[in-house]
């Protein structure tokens, strides 16, 4: 047999990428769209515990017990679907995938809505195929997405949902569970994060990896927490530091100082706490121990500020001030000419530049801040034309 040139094994690769049909026949597809089949498969529940794909890393000793989800922003994980085969060696480090949660909003339209379900079971299909535990995850959209958004699944399979920050939608939620324990017949539900009180069904809950220190605490402070979760955000909380506080309001507005930036007098809470109503500074303890360093919830140093404010000049960020930010919060975004763009550090501390267009990524600071660009124009020339930095939680 001829042996193939390298141009046509490139040739048959992007051929494959492009038609995704390896499923297709011999009865591993279902439904009218042709979704590839998550198999069923014999998981020990017990030795589940999750880490988040953006976490995850190549030799990844420490953690290769654990499960990956991909409960997080669709383009973090993107690679598992658009460059499946270099992703392998990565994943097939740890004890169990969850398939791919691509988002299904209920505004979407449907044949997004059915993209996001077929790249889900395709990866899930595509890494049992070689020899992966997987357990499908199970997401719904609007009414119209349950004529097949529960595809591909086989019937008595452990199942994966997320409840996680969807407690205003629990009504949209409840309808399409419902569906899915009819169509599924899941003989495990793994929760992520807490169940809502009607969901039914033989259901395991875990932690958001973001609340895994919550294990250890006792019962009434896990009652404080989840308060606190509902009632105020608690993301990126140090939990040696997070202090349980009475169920009456935390933020009360109960003292005064003057603004570390203008002067002007500050209602403050118990934590000092507090946003200025003059010059729009948030008051922190904390800050004021550390001038000179960007610390949360700001984008720019307390002396920077100063310094703006006797210019009578916004506290807009430059682009010095947005890489200390970067390494503060670990995820940040803003706008160009229109277009959303979010920064953000990975577990193997690569930095990742994109937008639903585009995306770079960095091994270091100096080639992020030398090298991203966006269209030919690097990104340090054109900050001046940024708007809306923000960070993310």
């Amino acid at each position: 047999m001829k042996e193939k040139t390298k141009y046509e094994e490139y040739k048959e690769k992007n051929y494959k990428k492009l038609v995704r049909n390896e499923f297709l026949y011999y009865n591993k597809s279902s439904g009218k769209y042709d979704f590839p089949i998550i198999r069923r498969q014999d998981v020990d529940i017990s030795k589940i515990q999750f880490i988040s794909y953006a976490d995850t890393k190549l030799n990844d000793k420490e953690n290769s017990n654990k499960s990956v989800h991909f409960f997080t922003y669709d383009w973090k994980f993107n690679k598992v679907y658009s460059d499946a085969e270099n992703e392998l060696p990565k994943l097939s480090q740890y004890y169990c995938l969850l398939s791919p949660d691509f988002s299904l909003f209920t505004d979407m339209p449907l044949a997004l809505q059915i993209e996001s379900v077929f790249k889900n079971r395709w990866c899930g299909a595509f890494w049992q195929s070689k020899g992966l535990n997987v357990i499908p995850t199970v997401a719904w959209g609007n009414e119209k997405s349950f004529d097949f958004c529960f595809d591909g699944i086989e019937e008595g399979s452990i199942v994966a949902v997320c409840t996680y920050y969807r407690e205003n939608s629990e009504h949209t939620f409840m309808k399409g569970y419902n569906i899915m324990l009819e169509k599924i017949k899941p003989r495990t539900v793994i929760c992520y994060d807490n169940p809502f009180p009607d969901m039914k069904g033989n259901i395991v809950s875990f932690v958001p990896t973001t609340y895994e220190w919550t294990k250890n605490l006792s019962a009434k402070d896990r009652l404080q927490f989840q308060w606190e979760k509902e009632n105020r955000n608690v993301l990126g909380l140090d939990p040696k530091k997070f202090k349980f506080i009475n169920y009456e309001d935390p933020r009360a507005k109960t003292g005064v100082k003057r603004c570390d930036v203008c002067g002007n007098i500050v209602a403050i809470d118990q934590f000092g706490d507090g946003e200025c109503k003059n010059c729009g500074w948030e008051q922190d303890k904390f800050v004021v121990d550390h001038p000179d360093v960007v610390m949360y919830p700001h984008l720019i140093s307390l002396n920077k500020a100063k310094k703006l404010y006797s210019q009578g000049k916004a506290f807009l960020p430059d682009f010095n001030d947005f890489i200390e930010a970067l390494y503060m919060y670990s995820e940040m975004l803003f706008k160009h000419d229109g277009t959303l763009y979010e920064v953000f550090i990975r577990g193997d501390d690569t930095i990742v530049f994109c937008s639903d267009e585009m995306e770079q990524e960095f091994t270091s600071k100096n080639d992020f801040i030398n090298e991203s660009h966006i269209g030919s124009r690097l990104l340090k020339d054109i900050w001046n034309e940024v708007t809306d930095v923000s960070y993310m939680y």
